[in-house]
């Protein structure tokens, strides 16, 4: 049975990776830790770090009552897997150009709001792993000081040991 351990906070800091860290006994890396606390776009980062351009995978949407259900995946240009994606979209507060391009489903949901130049603030509320599987976080994405989103973003990344570094 894995363990998870995370930590739920807002504004999150390098207080609360720390955190995580010592109640777990691992230690991050820099790459995860730039991935669990970073407030830009999730698609560009991961194609920075990896050196590779990525596409998204809509693996199911399903939209029922003004919400629109979203599981996805980031995978780079050699076809590796590099963030898994569960997203609740809320189509009454998002302009309807945009909304439009999320049904779509040909690109992730960062990428389309700053095509479309969009303000949002990211509000991270929760960073945590699971023992040697992957990091997550979750945050909600606000427009106008509406909520718009939520989303949990899984990366599929080995914590190790702290007494292995």
């Amino acid at each position: 049975m894995y363990r998870i351990y995370h930590v739920k906070n807002h504004p999150f800091t390098v207080d609360d990776i720390d955190k995580l860290e010592a109640i777990s006994n691992k230690i991050l890396d820099l790459v995860q830790r730039l991935l669990l606390i970073d407030l830009g776009n999730t698609q560009y980062l991961l194609e920075v770090i990896n050196n590779t351009e990525t596409k998204i995978k809509v693996i199911e949407q399903v939209e029922e009552k003004k919400v629109i259900k979203r599981k996805s995946c980031i995978i780079s240009s050699n076809n590796i897997i590099l963030a898994y994606a569960n997203s609740r979209i809320y189509s009454k507060k998002i302009p309807l150009e945009v909304l439009e391009e999320i049904r779509e489903q040909k690109y992730g949901i960062g990428k389309i709001l700053l095509s479309h130049r969009l303000e949002i603030f990211k509000k991270i509320t929760e960073i945590g792993f699971t023992t040697e599987l992957h990091i997550f976080r979750n945050y909600s994405l606000y427009h106008k000081e509406q909520l718009i989103c939520r989303i949990n973003e899984v990366f599929p990344m080995k914590v190790h040991n702290r007494s292995t570094k």
